[in-house]
């Protein structure tokens, strides 16, 4: 991508730059806005904590922050950027935002996913590729790296260097893990969907009968449960990030067979799991390899979503098939729900 084009993405990406904007960004931020109109305190809290406080980014620092699609890593860390511009002593033009993946709501981006060289591009020469001058060390805050090949290079010479970096990824592959927890003081944070204990930890008023009835059908992702709670169902525009986020996940790697959904390999994880996550039962279903098939549970172990001893890791991932297709794809029964997630 040229300096011009990769100039427009990141003064998009950068509101706090503007004088003007400098506070009220935070306002009109998708993520932000979407938590303030459907927050889930509890979730808020984890990730405040997880992440620590603007002092913890020190010179040559890297955070890592991996978890499924959905679980909050963008407006985790759009919220530190918050607390860090409104720091006193900070220099708000020090911070930048990459944000690697267009917005998954938009059916045809006017964007391609960034590639590693792009990446190191902006984290080598910010100046040259649209970040203005600045006082003091940068922040670089990398999101939704994890599906580019090579991310670790330049993440990591990022750092060598000097800079503030902190990474979201919703499937990085193990070897890109390990290698940011070889730097020394790499910190990696996992947000997960919450639990059904976790639920009734956060809810105590409530029946626990009533808890687990809520959680077969909203399951434990931030927005689904504040939306739940809120309006009485989770929002089709929800399901439909989680969905476009997951085909970004899964169908570059080649792994997704062609005319397969995600829609219905999420079915078919459903048909084909009993005790344990079966590759063979999968492979038959979609007419694959067996090695194919090995392969796509290892994609979607890695991407958080599937756990190989009791299938899928929340309750609406289960349920996103007939949600998005109710024509095709039944709902899954109470009990297949409850058995997969309680």
């Amino acid at each position: 991508m040229r300096h011009t084009e990769l100039a427009t993405v990141l003064r998009a990406a950068a509101p706090w730059w503007s004088r003007r904007r400098r506070s009220s960004w935070v306002l009109d931020d998708p993520e932000l806005a979407a938590r303030a109109a459907h927050g889930w305190a509890p979730a808020a809290r984890t990730a405040q904590d997880a992440l620590g406080a603007p002092a913890d980014l020190r010179a040559g620092s890297l955070t890592l922050v991996l978890g499924p699609r959905g679980t909050g890593k963008t407006t985790a860390v759009k919220d530190l950027v918050a607390r860090v511009v409104a720091e006193p002593d900070v220099d708000p033009r020090a911070v930048v935002l990459v944000p690697v993946e267009p917005d998954v709501s938009v059916a045809a981006p006017d964007r391609p996913v960034l590639r590693a060289e792009d990446v190191d591009e902006v984290l080598r020469r910010p100046t040259r590729t649209g970040a203005p001058a600045c006082d003091g060390e940068r922040l670089f805050v990398v999101d939704e790296v994890g599906g580019v090949p090579g991310w670790t290079e330049p993440v990591l010479g990022a750092v060598r260097r000097g800079a503030r970096v902190v990474v979201t990824a919703s499937a990085a592959q193990p070897d890109d893990v390990t290698a940011v927890q070889a730097w020394p003081g790499a910190r990696v944070v996992r947000l997960q969907p919450a639990s059904f204990t976790d639920l009734l930890m956060a809810c105590p008023q409530v029946p626990p009968a009533v808890v687990r009835d809520r959680f077969l059908v909203h399951g434990g992702l931030p927005r689904a449960i504040a939306e739940h709670r809120d309006t009485g169902a989770v929002s089709a525009s929800f399901v439909d990030r989680l969905v476009a986020g997951l085909e970004r996940d899964l169908r570059p790697t080649g792994l997704l067979p062609a005319g397969t959904t995600v829609e219905r390999l999420l079915d078919t994880l459903c048909a084909t799991t009993g005790r344990f996550v079966e590759p063979a039962a999968l492979a038959a279903r979609l007419t694959i390899s067996s090695e194919q098939a090995a392969a796509l549970v290892r994609r979607l172990v890695g991407a958080g979503v599937l756990d190989p001893r009791r299938g899928l890791v929340d309750p609406l991932l289960h349920r996103l098939p007939s949600l998005r297709d109710p024509g095709t794809f039944d709902p899954p029964s109470t009990t297949h729900l409850a058995d997969a997630s309680c």
